[in-house]
């Protein structure tokens, strides 16, 4: 056998057996759990619309809106934060809040971070709105009508609702008197792909091996 076809073959038999190395390393990755919180607290963001009847409160169009912090005075509205809540959620209001006489009708929201190599996600969660509202997440419609009392739920395990990276979940607040008030929590569970040490290890071992006997041979070769 001449020396090029040589060189090349061992090249194809090297090569088909690093990706039957990343083929084991990517299979024998185990799964984590993850779960994340989000709420309704000062780190929401919120932007108000004309009207209690703007049609982008049941649609969750928040395309062209400026979003600011949020309001997080007790401006007197009869909305309760949903049990189950973790301790720090609160009742916001939509921005710019301007007493009890004159809340803005407008979107809140509150974003979470999931890794690129995700699976099964689930979001369930609660809220309250003065006067009624609607849930979005990344701009899908998830659970019924939320109200001033009721607590209603709210859950979606749509994979195709989340992404990788930043999501962002909107509560909208139909406001037709007095203050506004938005309060919700939502709980986020996922897996996630993660390679042992020892497998990220012989990995990466197995491509400084391939490196170095490929350099041998070629210059051998040269």
């Amino acid at each position: 056998m001449e020396p090029g076809v040589q060189s090349f073959s061992f090249f194809r038999i090297a090569l088909h057996s690093l990706m039957a190395v990343a083929l084991l390393a990517m299979v024998a990755a185990p799964l984590s759990a993850g779960t994340i919180t989000i709420q309704s607290d000062a780190t929401n963001l919120g932007a108000s619309v004309a009207s209690a009847s703007d049609p982008t409160l049941a649609s969750g169009d928040i395309s062209g809106l400026t979003f600011t912090p949020v309001g997080t005075d007790d401006e007197g509205s009869f909305t309760a934060v949903p049990p189950g809540a973790p301790s720090g959620a609160m009742v916001v209001q939509v921005p710019p809040e301007c007493g009890w006489w004159c809340g803005q009708s407008g979107f809140v929201e509150a974003t979470f971070t999931l890794p690129a190599t995700f699976s099964a996600p689930t979001l369930t969660g609660a809220g309250n709105v003065d006067d009624w509202g609607y849930v979005f997440l990344n701009g899908n419609p998830i659970g019924f009508q939320l109200d001033e009392f009721d607590n209603n739920a709210f859950a979606t395990s749509n994979a195709a609702y989340f992404q990788p990276g930043v999501n962002t979940l909107v509560i909208s607040d139909s406001n037709t008197g007095g203050p506004s008030a938005v309060a919700f929590y939502a709980n986020i569970t996922y897996s996630s792909a993660v390679p042992e040490p020892s497998t990220t290890f012989l990995l990466g071992s197995a491509c400084v091996g391939w490196f170095g006997i490929v350099r041998r041979k070629f210059g051998r070769n040269a």
